[in-house]
């Protein structure tokens, strides 16, 4: 029913698209993914030549990204083929209401997303038909199998944790996430505000999923059964009230998260909540941080970063060719990674079962982290945003 609104949405508007020079005009759905051969369209095998060759004909492509890493691909896409990258960064609430306003006004801009939070990606812009897939068939036999049979093209798996300042603390300060709730650490805990992030907003979702763990954790912290508020429904509800009313301090970004955490000659530094990709900023700006690995009842939460093409895309063989890239092109070496560089981290996972991890990185197999429930985190979503705002 979705999918079939933002069709007629789409048929009424009858928005023309020019394929480069060329003066056909698609004007429908069926249409269009004729033309850019994505949907029922897509074919068997991905003919590279004729793609790229169309590619440089559309000479752009415009990206909407949650990660300014987005400037570094685009420059290196650039440099490779010629073909410039109008790049948009903001967060992923941002981005998502901009695709969702603008395609309904009939304004298709958008030639690739890179964005995190499945769950309304899945349920939502998928199935709405705002985003297609795109994952290039000669990669298949590469790809992991979660990768491979995903509803859209994953670019990386990131993850989510608690960092403390290694110059300060000999040893992780806490091995509980029920520790953060504790009087000493009352307005010491920093993180990105998760209404500004799907990723920090489905970290403490799945919480609540995952609730009887959570009661477990906390009667092995304390001693004690877990008595709730009056208004709580389970023990991942529980934390997130008592970590909010611990003072919680939630920053607009990540980055300032790392530096506040782990900036060095700190005598109280606080903790952090954060993705362990921000180990990046920790070599880059020289800084005394670490990730604490063993925590009660896991580590953290693994996130999904997704890459698709935008409905109506202007520019489908640059899009296509895009994602390739940022998959990180054939036979990629850590020496030789194409667009997947930037992304080539300690803290981030790729889904190439042919690029070795980056030296010190663990497999993600082997890291105790929650993974998102893409149904159970959509059905429940509004719920907990509810209760986070009520409690903030």
């Amino acid at each position: 029913m979705k999918k079939s609104i933002f069709i007629i949405i789409i048929l009424v508007v009858v928005t023309a698209l020019f394929a480069g020079g060329n003066s056909e005009v698609v004007r429908t759905v069926d249409e269009w993914e004729e033309w850019a051969q994505l949907g029922d369209y897509r074919p068997a095998e991905d003919d590279w030549d004729a793609i790229i060759e169309a590619a440089k004909g559309e000479e752009e492509l415009v990206v909407y990204s949650f990660s300014s890493r987005v400037f570094d691909f685009g420059r290196t896409f650039y440099k490779k083929y010629g073909i410039k990258v109008i790049a948009h960064d903001m967060s992923t609430p941002s981005l998502l209401e901009k695709l969702v306003r603008e395609q309904d006004a009939g304004i298709f801009e958008a030639d690739i997303i890179l964005v995190d939070d499945i769950p309304t990606l899945y349920n939502e812009f998928l199935s709405e038909g705002r985003l297609y897939r795109f994952i290039p068939t000669d990669l298949m036999d590469v790809l992991i199998d979660e990768a491979k049979t995903a509803p859209l093209a994953i670019n990386h798996y990131g993850s989510r944790g608690i960092a403390y300042n290694s110059e300060f603390y000999s040893e992780p300060p806490i091995d509980s996430w029920w520790d953060l709730t504790r009087p000493e650490w009352k307005g010491k805990i920093i993180m990105k505000d998760p209404m500004n992030s799907g990723a920090e907003f489905n970290t403490f979702a799945t919480f609540i999923q995952h609730h009887v763990d959570m009661e477990e954790a906390y009667q092995d912290e304390f001693g004690e059964e877990l008595i709730k508020s009056y208004d709580v429904e389970n023990a991942g509800y529980e934390f997130l009230k008592r970590l909010m009313a611990n003072d919680l301090i939630l920053m607009s970004s990540s980055t300032p998260v790392m530096k506040a955490v782990a900036a060095p000659g700190q005598t109280d530094p606080p903790l952090g909540i954060l993705g362990f990709s921000k180990l990046r900023t920790i070599q880059e700006e020289k800084l005394t941080g670490a990730f604490i690995e063993d925590l009660s009842p896991v580590t953290g939460f693994r996130t999904t970063t997704i890459m698709a093409v935008g409905a109506f895309s202007k520019h489908p063989n640059a899009a296509k060719l895009m994602i390739k890239w940022m998959f990180g092109g054939d036979n990629p070496t850590p020496d030789n990674l194409a667009g997947y560089a930037p992304y080539y981290v300690l803290g981030d996972w790729a889904v190439r079962t042919d690029l070795i991890e980056p030296e010190g990185q663990k497999p993600i197999t082997e890291m105790d982290f929650y993974v998102e429930d893409a149904d159970w985190l959509y059905q429940n979503a509004i719920k907990v945003r509810d209760f986070w705002l009520q409690n903030q």
